[in-house]
């Protein structure tokens, strides 16, 4: 059976066939693949979710969302290979210590914002584009966007986090290099924590780059803590 596309591209995308369906859109602004998310199907449905996007002029290749080792097989039996190892770190709550920088609570209208400190902190496969950060914003019942500002006003780092049961997400951090180590990140990791606390939350969680050696010391530092098994991107092109 075929699978049905609706949608116009580069605009988010909805794939079905029969009972099946996923969505779709661009990975990022720099990174000519697509993010594939599956709501309902097995690895047929995904191999045809692949052919169908695969067919779009400008489509390089599909990206899973980082998947833990039991979410894998489907994807691997569709053909999709390993691109990319992310580590799962966890944090008991609440976190000592309150911000030693003002952090404001923001709202959607800020994500503009937040998306030029995104492109600058991270290096292009790693980097959100807006629709990117709107997901990241919008996956719990219950979020915030902090924001923390330079004297001068301009935005110099934000956090995403989500709030699911008793659980927490630290969905996104970044802070614009030229303020990086002031520490506006421990600021804005402390408001998060704080935030994911008072909401009922006893552990804040996150996943960053295996091979991120720079974030995975500051995480380390903050108290965070390996989680068994890793995440991992998987990846098809033409």
């Amino acid at each position: 059976m075929t699978v049905h596309l609706q949608g116009t591209w580069p605009g988010p995308v909805i794939l079905r066939r029969g009972w099946c369906r996923a969505t779709a859109r661009p990975w990022n602004d720099d990174v000519p693949e697509a993010y594939l998310r599956v709501d309902r199907g097995g690895a047929g449905f995904l191999a045809g979710c692949a052919t169908a996007l695969l067919s779009i002029p400008g489509v390089a290749g599909i990206l899973s969302p980082p998947l833990l080792s039991a979410s894998r097989p489907a994807w691997e039996q569709a053909g999709f290979l390993l691109r990319e190892r992310l580590a799962l770190l966890r944090r008991e709550l609440p976190a000592p210590g309150v911000p030693a920088h003002p952090v404001t609570l923001g709202d959607e209208d800020s994500l503009g914002e937040a998306l030029q400190v995104d492109r600058a902190a991270f290096a292009g496969f790693w980097r959100l584009n807006l629709a990117g950060l709107q997901e990241a914003l919008t996956a719990t019942p219950h979020r915030a966007l902090h924001l923390c500002r330079s004297p001068g006003g301009t935005l110099a780092g934000f956090a995403i986090t989500g709030v699911g049961t008793s659980l927490s997400y630290l969905q996104r951090l970044a802070v614009d290099p030229p303020h990086q180590s002031q520490g506006i990140g421990y600021s804005l990791l402390r408001a998060a924590a704080a935030w994911a606390h008072a909401r009922g939350a006893s552990a804040l969680l996150l996943n960053t780059p295996a091979d991120n050696h720079a974030a995975a010391g500051f995480y380390r530092v903050s108290g965070f803590q390996p989680v068994g098994g890793e995440l991992a991107v998987l990846g098809r092109r033409s």
